[in-house]
């Protein structure tokens, strides 16, 4: 059975949609889609329209081969159908750009999670250095606890003294080991036990990389350099992925909604809508929201990383403003993960 496409990937068919050249599966996904995005759906209708219209006045048989070409280039065109761990290498590609740029004369000044700096980088190699003993790959032995504030403690004190080059080289290591394990195909169904859960393969490396990107942010901040979000299809990526936890944060923060449908509508490049149950249980995909809130991606995805505050963000609301409300309050839940 193939691996379902995200969104991104599925906007790519629209043409072979229109053609009637996908599978069976792939057509499948590809209508979930276009009932989700009415925008799409429009286009789709184009395409269709167009394909039909082309057909009544120019018909011609297809090339038996003519299928597995047009794939063959559009797979040439759009990136790897592995969006987490495209995700996760191109954020960790530019904070590595970040660290080993990074101003000495910039270690003392604060950072939003209450570390300097300098121990911020310490904590990035503690973290990732863990990602990586979380998957069998470890690269300080020495250092085995896993408790995230324990172990950041640790390093700084064994990294007190050591060149900021020595403490980004573990990160880089660690970076390595994470992206070989990543790129295996046999870890795309596997689950990471993180923080007393055991997270699916994809939200771990999309979380991972929401947090690179956090972080780049503030050692950018620190050196008095402009914030900078990651791509669209990363962003996208990100805020598909608070979205799939924000019911369970709900419940988390005890503002949770049984019965209760929410619609959110993400603005900007990357952006997308969801659905969602505000009570823990799925949400019938046909139901009828009870709030539909929009916000701008960027903005939605600082508010889940803790680096907006919920009072913060500009956001409308169609429907009931206090199930808007909870949405918002329940986003920054993201963050611990």
């Amino acid at each position: 059975m193939s691996r379902p496409h995200d969104d991104a990937a599925l906007e790519e068919l629209l043409g072979a949609f229109a053609l009637d050249a996908l599978e069976p599966t792939e057509t499948a996904e590809v209508e979930s889609l276009l009932a989700r995005r009415p925008d799409l759906a429009r286009e789709a209708d184009c395409l269709v329209q167009t394909a039909a219209w082309l057909g009544a006045t120019e018909a011609i048989a297809a090339r038996p081969e003519m299928r597995d070409e047009l794939f063959a280039r559009a797979r040439t065109r759009r990136p790897s159908e592995d969006g987490p761990a495209r995700t996760y290498t191109a954020s960790t590609e530019r904070l590595g750009e970040t660290l080993g740029s990074f101003d000495e004369g910039a270690f003392d000044v604060p950072t939003p999670n209450g570390l300097n700096a300098r121990d911020l980088v310490v904590h990035l190699a503690a973290q990732e250095s863990l990602l990586a003993q979380a998957v069998d790959r470890t690269v300080v032995p020495e250092i085995p606890d896993d408790e995230i504030d324990a172990r950041t403690a640790s390093f700084v004190a064994r990294y007190r003294d050591a060149s900021l080059d020595e403490v980004t080289d573990v990160w880089r290591r660690s970076v390595e080991e994470v992206a070989a394990w990543a790129n295996d195909p046999a870890t795309r169904r596997t689950t990471i036990p993180w923080i007393g859960l055991d997270m699916p393969r994809d939200n771990f490396l999309v979380a991972r990389a929401f947090e690179n990107w956090i972080h780049r942010d503030d050692l950018r901040r620190a050196q008095g350099e402009a914030p900078e979000a990651p791509p669209p299809a990363e962003l996208h990526e990100m805020a598909n992925l608070s979205m799939r936890t924000l019911p369970f944060a709900l419940l988390v923060i005890d503002r949770g909604h049984p019965g209760k449908v929410a619609r959110v509508v993400l603005t900007g490049p990357g952006g997308g809508e969801w659905q969602l149950s505000m009570g823990g249980r799925a949400a019938p995909e046909d139901a009828q929201p009870d709030v539909t809130l929009t916000a701008n991606i960027v903005d939605w995805c600082l508010v889940t990383g803790e680096r907006l505050e919920p009072g913060e963000l500009d956001y409308a609301v169609d429907g009931d403003s206090d199930l808007a409300a909870d949405l918002v309050a329940a986003a920054p839940t993201f963050a611990t993960l």
